[in-house]
């Protein structure tokens, strides 16, 4: 009888483990330091340098909303424009020529892969790494239109699909950093920066495997069960 218990006890947990790690998705947005939760799961996007000046301390800084006007596309759904200052954007001053990085981190149940899309927009363009890795390469969303490159139409989102990514499991143990350059190709106020972002990542566990030992088990138990009664 105990062993019959111990069998159905760790067949219920392989299939809801099953059902727990199929379940896990994880939301992300970008909106300015600061400022109240939209509703993901990170943190809000932090100013971690640029690269004609000090890198601030620990990669922690301010970023601030930017009010995309009427020159770049709204922010996508669960975020905001941001930029390295509230007048990065459109109708402020025009941000020196270079590199401005910006961070954010979030949690991971799991160290299963995950898959999933990334939706982004950055004036003039970006690179976003996840946990040091390139997963999106400058010049990777599209056209000017596409808000990528040059001429501040920024009218289209980019969508990205990703898979295969890895996450570290722990509280706030992944990092996306986003590396958005400023060509400064244009006259002053006319060449604004800023990056929006929308992610959803979800695990990819392998199901089957459990699902199918787990039943196995339980149909064990049960034979062992009946075996007893009889």
């Amino acid at each position: 009888m105990k062993n019959c218990l111990k069998l159905s006890v760790l067949a219920t947990v392989l299939v809801a483990s099953a059902s727990l790690a199929s379940a896990e998705s994880i939301q992300l947005g970008s909106y300015a330091t600061g400022a109240p939760s939209l509703g993901n799961a990170n943190t809000a996007m932090n100013f971690a340098g640029f690269n004609v000046a000090p890198v601030i301390s620990g990669g922690v800084g301010t970023s601030y909303f930017l009010d995309p006007l009427n020159v770049w596309a709204p922010a996508v759904p669960n975020s905001t424009w941001v930029g390295y200052s509230s007048s990065a954007g459109p109708g402020g001053t025009n941000p020196a020529t270079g590199f401005y990085t910006f961070t954010t981190n979030f949690t991971a149940l799991t160290t299963l892969p995950y898959a999933g899309s990334i939706s982004v927009m950055a004036d003039d363009t970006t690179s976003v790494y996840l946990n040091g890795t390139l997963i999106v390469a400058f010049g990777a969303l599209g056209t000017d239109s596409h808000c990528a490159d040059g001429l501040p139409t920024c009218s289209i989102v980019d969508t990205v699909p990703l898979s295969g990514l890895s996450l570290l499991s722990g509280v706030n143990a992944n990092q996306l950093t986003f590396v958005v350059q400023q060509a400064g190709d244009q006259a002053p106020h006319l060449d604004p920066s800023g990056v929006d972002f929308e992610a959803t990542l979800t695990a990819v566990p392998e199901p089957n495997t459990l699902l199918m030992l787990g039943t196995g088990l339980m149909g064990s138990a049960g034979a062992l069960f009946r075996r007893m009664r009889s």
